[in-house]
């Protein structure tokens, strides 16, 4: 977790801007929480609860925050009808029980409902989508870092998945995606024990998304939040790839060495999700409330 000393680093020893009135006068007021050893855990860790949304680590807070992520792909027009999947899981330590879920089990979407008016207590362990099976699962037995995965068919996503040159580096929100994308060439319906290994070869290691060829996307995150916040951008940036290349002129694309190093920046100081998941989560409270979804 980031402390007080990071936050401030993080903006060369100024307290962030975004910072409300009430925040930035609490921080202010706890400028001594590192030295001080009165200060307990808990009080330790206020800073951290003022700004990160936490990882989901039981059963319950997976199913809301999934609940969330759903929500929101329906209220960005992320979703297709009843199609697509999101998928979460615990990650376990070998002398830690972090989570009520059973071992090598991940939560996802039930299939047959829309994305709207999904709940809680409707996702489900094996999904009636056998080809979300397959994609998910040979993810998660290779990649024991991620903790979610996203796959969708957004507009924009289609288009660049389709395009032979692929994805460019346009923009500073591509940088967290620099040398962190794969390719996998449509093979038809994603409904082969064969195959998963093969989309887990090709997201890699250390990959975060896998542009599905002639079909769409995969996002996976070390939490449902980074997984939802990193499809955001990685669709933010097709749409402007894909405006950009409409206008006729040449592209200028970012250097690979800046791109290194706002990635590196990012990760740091603005992990994805960690920032930006309470307000989406309000954002889904709002609008339910309203039933304007």
């Amino acid at each position: 977790h980031a402390t007080l000393g990071n936050v401030n680093s993080a903006k060369g020893g100024k307290l962030p801007r975004m910072m409300s009135g009430p925040q930035r006068s609490m921080i202010e007021a706890l400028e001594d929480i590192e030295s001080d050893p009165g200060w307990s855990a808990n009080q330790r860790t206020m800073v951290d609860r003022l700004f990160y949304a936490p990882v989901a680590t039981t059963e319950e807070q997976i199913r809301d925050d999934l609940k969330t992520a759903h929500r929101l792909m329906a209220k960005f027009n992320y979703d297709d009808l009843v199609w697509n999947h999101i998928s979460a899981r615990c990650l376990y330590e070998q002398s830690e029980d972090c989570c009520d879920l059973p071992l090598d089990s991940f939560l996802i979407t039930p299939g047959g409902m829309h994305f709207s008016e999904v709940r809680a207590d409707d996702f489900v362990f094996d999904t009636i989508d056998e080809c979300g099976n397959i994609i998910h699962s040979g993810i998660y037995k290779s990649r024991p870092d991620i903790r979610s995965i996203i796959h969708t068919h957004t507009p924009a996503i289609m288009t660049v998945s389709v395009l032979k040159n692929g994805f460019k580096f346009l923009t500073q929100d591509s940088a967290p995606f620099f040398n962190k994308i794969g390719y996998h060439d449509w093979e038809g319906l994603h409904c082969s024990e064969y195959e998963k290994e093969r989309i887990a070869e090709n997201l890699g290691t250390d990959g975060i998304a896998l542009f599905m060829r002639n079909h769409g996307a995969t996002v996976v995150g070390r939490s449902i939040q980074e997984a939802w916040v990193r499809t955001y951008y990685l669709d933010r940036c097709c749409q402007v790839q894909l405006a950009a290349m409409a206008t006729g002129d040449e592209l200028i694309e970012c250097p690979e060495d800046l791109l290194e190093h706002a990635q590196k920046q990012v990760e740091s100081f603005f992990p994805h999700g960690k920032y930006e998941w309470r307000a989406l989560t309000r954002l889904v409270d709002k609008f339910s409330h309203t039933r304007t979804f």
